[in-house]
């Protein structure tokens, strides 16, 4: 196993942790005139970050307990590629809510690569249940590392999300509008 390598994935969601509390300070208003769906992309941002340090340590972890390699890496594997499959099916329920309700929030070009990342978010959970089993892709840590990288390009866009409300004028009046 290649600790560095998840070593140094933990240390990048750690820092877009501590990125997305200047996501928070950079919002002018509270948090209760966000739109749900900027609630849903902060709780999202903060879980995905925080999900990849837990499983860039957890692998290390069951490798401490003598975990066989296909124990560790199937078990790992199942784990991430089930937060992939969930995850992405909440959002979308979300979005479809917020389109129902007409509060829909839109940042250019972000929101579209995130649509397009959803999509990602369902093959690639497809692709870790698949190494599960060793079926078309092969267990290990490889996929695993991919599934990681994928998760901190959530987080990456959350973020960019965020920073591209912020710069978008008129936003918060709009908003206000919308909620009154």
């Amino acid at each position: 196993m290649n600790e560095y390598v998840l070593y140094t994935l933990a240390q990048v969601a750690i820092t877009f942790a501590g990125f997305s509390g200047v996501v928070v300070a950079f919002r002018l208003r509270g948090v209760e005139a966000w739109s749900p769906k900027e609630l849903r992309i902060l709780w999202l941002l903060l879980g995905d970050t925080f999900l990849v340090l837990f499983f860039s340590l957890l692998p290390v972890a069951l490798a401490l307990a003598n975990c066989p390699p296909d124990f560790l890496w199937g078990f790992c594997n199942a784990l991430l590629g089930s937060w992939f499959i969930i995850a992405d099916i909440l959002a979308m329920l979300g979005e479809w809510r917020d389109k129902t309700k007409g509060q829909v929030t839109n940042v250019p070009v972000i929101t579209p690569i995130l649509y397009v990342l959803s999509v990602m978010a369902i093959v690639m959970g497809a692709a870790l249940w698949l190494s599960v089993f060793d079926l078309v892709v092969h267990r290990g840590e490889a996929v695993f590392v991919f599934g990681l990288i994928t998760l901190l390009g959530f987080a990456a866009l959350e973020f960019l999300f965020f920073i591209g409300l912020a710069s978008q004028p008129g936003r918060d009046k709009e908003l206000k509008n919308q909620l009154d």
